[in-house]
């Protein structure tokens, strides 16, 4: 990119201003367009880097003269903005795309998936670091990797979280290694059906050659068949570590050969976990040996104990509350269910995404369920997947305080909020609804309430319950 290209960055998100920062330190001419308004610290990171912008509508003379366009996640390649670049002729890269471009290091590690990626990308980075590697994590964490370019060199190894809404924009992006953990229908609205969303999950391994490695679960059935390596974590699960996955891993190594574990450290160490636990770590431990050939698999304590997943809150009157309310898809709440011990009152419902509850449905018969609290625009959609299973066992409430008296009518059970939806139609974002959530909990009876130390999950609770299909059951 030469001095003074003009670039149209679109969304004054914290990607979009990220990407705006890296442009402009790269000396190009930026203009931000924003088509909803743009928020009072925006404005003012915007202005202290000198960078016009427009809010609350993308206009056309946002691309006049633009030599490329930069989008942030949230907005699709289907907007009319981005068609009517495109018909110019004008190139449209994603953030991530962008950040790419400038890394100075090709030791990337990608993950996606539609459950699990945050817990992966932290468990890779963390176990990484146990190595006394240079690593950092960045992407749908939170983070966008343009905000991080400038810690990054030649010799750090970046751990990306990914996800379609980034990767549909993607055009040269190739991560050395790439993880796909699972897939499962979500973010339908935004894709239009679960083959575009399924598309656009494997262009995380579209640009790999046979010099790249893609760690994939067995179960996980393409539509393409990549160019890279494959290796199967899950394989880790049943003791198959020997020749055939350290052969195949130490190709992408410098040494030699790795150090398969025996069998019996594979059970001893994890099989205490819930399934969506044991195989996150799996697919992290499968990723890290790359870099890290004598890397040991993960212990109980390296797993990230990360807020609003299956986070245990509080005991009022003999009821537990644990938050999951990053649970946003069906199979999110499936695990859940897997994970926590029963009896259960559930809290479902928010924006629904195009989702259909019938699996979700059909399922609760299976578990301890003693009520489900129906809450939020997607709340008469599941009620009625539910009376089409025959469930009949729901209320409507309108708020998260009600569902909690609701859940004190049943001591020795656990209160989960685990929505199985997005938090769009009355928050701002699943952090924000799990600290609604959190905060309602704990005014409810200061004096009865006894608080956890310190955040925790879960993540040691064995499996119970019935066994759905493995992809269902990653969180």
């Amino acid at each position: 990119m030469r001095a003074g290209s003009r670039v149209v960055v679109l969304g004054a998100g914290r990607s979009g201003l990220a990407a705006a920062r890296l442009l402009r330190s790269l000396g190009a001419s930026v203009f931000v367009s924003d088509g909803a308004s743009i928020s009072e610290a925006a404005r003012a990171t915007l202005h202290k880097l000198q960078i016009p912008y427009e809010e609350r509508e993308h206009t056309q003379r946002a691309l006049d003269s633009a030599e490329l366009v930069v989008l942030s996640p949230g907005i699709s390649i289907y907007a009319p903005i981005v068609q009517a670049a495109r018909a110019r002729g004008i190139p449209v890269w994603g953030e991530l795309e962008l950040a790419y471009r400038f890394c100075p290091s090709s030791k990337i590690i990608a993950v996606t998936g539609t459950n699990g990626k945050s817990t992966t990308t932290l468990l890779i980075e963390k176990l990484l670091k146990k190595a006394d590697l240079d690593v950092i994590s960045a992407g749908n964490l939170g983070v966008p990797l343009s905000e991080r370019i400038y810690e990054i060199t030649s010799e750090t190894i970046v751990v990306l979280e990914t996800s379609s809404f980034q990767l549909e924009s993607i055009e040269r992006f190739r991560p050395h290694v790439a993880v796909f953990l699972n897939i499962a229908p979500n973010h339908l609205d935004r894709h239009g059906s679960f083959e575009e969303y399924l598309k656009a999950k494997c262009r995380i391994f579209e640009n790999q050659t046979e010099d790249d490695l893609l760690v994939l679960s067995r179960d996980l059935s393409l539509p393409q068949r990549p160019r890279s390596r494959v290796i199967f974590y899950d394989d880790l699960l049943t003791g198959k570590l020997t020749t055939d996955v350290g052969n195949r891993l130490s190709r992408f190594s410098e040494k030699n050969s790795l150090n398969p574990l025996p069998k019996s450290a594979v059970s001893s160490n994890l099989n205490a976990l819930a399934e969506h636990w044991r195989l996150n770590a799996a697919a992290a431990w499968a990723a890290a040996r790359l870099f890290a050939p004598d890397l040991p698999m993960p212990q109980r304590e390296d797993l990230p104990r990360l807020p609003h997943r299956q986070e245990f809150i509080a005991e009022i009157a003999g009821v537990k509350f644990y938050d999951d309310s990053k649970a946003t898809t069906v199979h999110a709440t499936l695990a859940a269910l897997a994970a926590i011990p029963g009896p259960l009152v559930l809290i479902l419902g928010g924006r629904a995404k195009g989702q259909d509850f019938s699996l979700l449905a059909e399922a609760l018969s299976r578990y301890e369920i003693r009520e489900v609290c129906l809450i939020g625009e997607s709340a008469p959609q599941i009620a009625h997947a539910l009376e089409r299973a025959n469930f009949r066992r729901f209320v409507f409430v309108e708020i998260f305080d009600e569902a909690i008296e609701r859940a004190l009518r049943y001591p020795g059970a656990s209160c989960l909020l685990s929505p199985a939806c997005a938090s769009f139609d009355r928050f701002s974002n699943y952090e924000e609804r799990g600290e609604a959530f959190r905060q309602a909990v704990l005014r409810r009876s200061v004096e009865d309430i006894r608080p956890t130390p310190s955040r925790q999950s879960p993540a040691s609770l064995s499996t119970r319950g019935p066994s759905a299909q493995r992809q269902s059951l990653l969180g």
